[in-house]
């Protein structure tokens, strides 16, 4: 399902060309014991957030934003209280990724 999000045109597909290196994003992708493509992971750190997306398909998209702090996540362990998901979505691709586009701080 993830190949195929790739080579064809989705409703998420401006999206997805975000998620690029030259904005701030790492990604990678998880394969199963065949070597499909199971889920593409991407994560930007930036001064404020981290942003972290989970694609499985365009219809499963899970997606979270954190607090940095001084260009480092902030772990559950060293500030419980600031380390949780600020923000939190899980859904389509094209909607979860619309929203977090729109989230202030996003460059």
């Amino acid at each position: 399902m993830v190949r195929t999000m790739s080579a064809e045109t989705y409703p998420s597909t401006p999206y997805l060309r975000r998620l690029s290196r030259e904005n701030g994003w790492h990604s990678e992708l998880i394969r199963d014991e065949h070597g499909r493509v199971e889920v593409i992971v991407a994560v930007r750190v930036g001064p404020s957030w981290t942003d972290s997306i989970a694609i499985a398909g365009e219809d499963r998209v899970i997606a979270m934003r954190h607090r940095t702090h001084e260009g480092r996540l902030i772990v559950p362990g060293a500030l419980p209280s600031e380390s949780r998901a600020v923000w939190q979505r899980d859904g389509c691709a094209e909607d979860v990724l619309a929203e977090l586009f729109e989230l202030q701080g996003w460059r």
